[in-house]
């Protein structure tokens, strides 16, 4: 990982989920930012400019999606790619996520770290930023 690597936010208020795909990101060569929330994610925006947002749906404070509208409503995040992850697969409507958020993808738990990175990286990949 070096200075250029590409930044990844990450948040998920699970820390045991969030400790894993920290560390698999991290060892693919991502840099990682984690919010516990989505307010800390947020707040996280405002500061700092990352080339992808990983976010759970379901988190306190601010949902996943509202954090995915605010990030949206930023020109400088307006069309990054942005993952959701949720355990509510059968509940969660990504074809509306999908158009109203330019959701880039979503990740049902459980799920592969390795599938996440190898998306991931190809999305990032697809903007022309290397790892």
């Amino acid at each position: 990982m070096t200075a250029d690597s590409p930044k990844i936010l990450l948040a998920e208020d699970n820390p045991v989920i969030a400790d894993v795909l920290r560390f698999n990101l991290e060892h693919a060569g991502f840099q990682v930012t984690v919010a516990s929330d989505g307010r800390e994610a947020i707040e996280l925006i405002g500061q700092e400019r990352f080339d992808a947002i990983i976010t759970d749906y379901q988190m306190p404070h601010v949902s996943g999606e509202e954090f995915c509208r605010h990030a949206r409503q930023d020109d400088r995040y307006s069309d990054i790619p942005i993952f959701l992850c949720s355990a509510k697969g059968f509940e969660l409507d990504t074809n509306r996520l999908t158009e109203d958020l330019g959701i880039t993808g979503v990740f049902f738990k459980p799920f592969s770290p390795r599938e996440v990175i190898q998306t991931v990286q190809a999305a990032i990949d697809k903007r022309g930023v290397a790892v």
